[in-house]
């Protein structure tokens, strides 16, 4: 077998076939395995999450994961202070800071008239209507149940800062299959909220993620791929297929392989490229700036674990995680007063990060006043994500031979990600080609 793409849907691929005794090799274009799983150093020998940092918890596959191929790596939960939304106020020309809704996903809350709803929209009650014959977006079905307040102030701002989409560009059956479910059970948001939600838990707080970083996972994927004798290439890219009745050439700028199955574990936007399809819906691209920075000002965690903006709050940053308070392990590594924060670009294309604009939105967000001298260490990442769906329409399926996993096909997050990669791993495991061993095109 031979997958390409070196993020978690391949590396769980990887493992799988390894450990059936399957050949396989793994072809990476970057410099290490993990995809949006990375680290980046903020000074002293400190490596924290530069991409993906938590993972919802909705489904325990990662927990299954790591029992499974008993990974050396433990999950750990972050701080239930929970997040908060910063919201133009009355006058619009300031903020108003809240804790998002306790009883809410994706910011649809399951009592649209509890005060910390009403702290950041007026009080509105659900209009129950039946669902239309074809799925709307988030947007259309918040806002035709609760009013376009809650919709674009709350839930917009939520998935913007999540999936780096609009809402009007989001399915509910991809981004949280469970609750498109339940709504479809009960005929309501509101109660198909209050039925999957847990009391006391604040909102933020239903993910978890690895001591040491997230990218830790990755790593060990790796290496248990490796030790079942999975071949990994890293800096090889891919650059033309050709799939035929014996199996699939896979040429690369380090040479070829032939073999019988292959997987694209790619980005949307690689898949199209390496099938020869004309360009599709492309994952928006996330910018993110990681900065350590000394500010006694911050010790009181004044929004939690973080913030997601409204787009309507001027700036360039749509989301701050405040990455020390929402986990014990990295606080423990900083010295007395530093703090460790992650900002997310509204556009990755225009924004600039630097000490001054950090500086800025910190203070703008959190409320308190922090300098640009505080900044200690800055490091920007580029990450050109795959969102979750926007369109209902589907792709042609692969020639064949060819089989595609990961974010573009299964949705967005590791538990989406996840046993979407296993599945396909045991089809191809009871299925297996005729001939399965990868080997070199001479």
């Amino acid at each position: 077998m031979c997958i390409v793409g070196g993020g978690i849907a391949g590396l769980v691929l990887a493992v799988e076939a390894g450990a059936a005794g399957l050949r396989t090799v793994l072809l990476e274009a970057g410099e290490r395995v993990g995809g949006m799983l990375a680290p980046v150093s903020v000074g002293d020998g400190l490596l924290v999450d530069g991409g993906a940092e938590s993972f919802a918890t909705r489904a325990d596959v990662v927990a299954r994961l790591i029992e499974r191929w008993s990974l050396p790596v433990e999950i750990v939960a972050p701080d239930p202070a929970g997040a908060w939304l910063v919201v133009p106020d009355d006058s619009g020309a300031g903020v108003r800071r809240a804790p998002l809704p306790r009883h809410s996903i994706l910011g649809i809350p399951a009592d649209p008239e509890s005060d910390d709803v009403v702290a950041l929209v007026d009080p509105v009650r659900e209009r129950l209507q039946p669902l239309p014959a074809s799925e709307p977006s988030l947007h259309e079905l918040v806002a035709s149940r609760l009013g376009e307040a809650l919709a674009t102030t709350i839930v917009d701002t939520v998935c913007r800062g999540v999936y780096s989409a609009p809402a009007s560009r989001l399915r509910l059956s991809r981004v949280h299959p469970q609750l498109w479910a339940r709504v479809q059970q009960t005929g309501s948001l509101t109660a198909a909220v209050s039925d999957l939600t847990t009391t006391g838990e604040r909102p933020g707080s239903a993910v978890a993620g690895i001591r040491g970083g997230l990218w830790r996972l990755a790593d060990a994927l790796a290496a248990r791929a490796e030790a079942a004798g999975v071949a990994i290439r890293t800096d090889t890219r891919v650059t033309h297929l050709d799939s035929g009745p014996d199996g699939v050439d896979v040429r690369t700028n380090r040479g070829g392989v032939r073999a019988r199955s292959l997987v694209l574990a790619t980005g949307r936007a690689e898949i199209d490229r390496l099938l020869g399809r004309p360009d599709g819906a492309a994952g928006s691209p996330v910018l993110l700036a990681i900065a350590r920075i000394h500010a006694p000002a911050l010790d009181g965690h004044p929004i939690g674990t973080g913030a997601l903006v409204a787009e309507t709050v001027a700036g360039q940053v749509k989301a701050l995680t405040h990455a020390s308070a929402k986990w014990e392990w990295l606080r423990d590594e900083l010295t007395p007063h530093e703090h460790v924060v992650r900002l997310s670009a509204r556009d990755a294309e225009t924004a600039r990060f630097d000490a001054e604009s950090i500086s800025e939105a910190v203070t703008r967000i959190t409320g308190v006043a922090v300098r640009p001298s505080a900044i200690r260490e800055l490091r920007v990442c580029r990450w050109d994500a795959q969102s979750a769906s926007v369109s209902s329409g589907a792709a042609p399926p692969p020639p064949p031979g060819i089989h595609l996993a990961g974010a573009a096909v299964a949705g967005t997050g590791l538990a989406a990600v996840i046993p979407h990669a296993q599945a396909l791993a045991a089809d191809l495991l009871v299925h297996p080609p005729t001939s399965s061993n990868p080997r070199p095109i001479r």
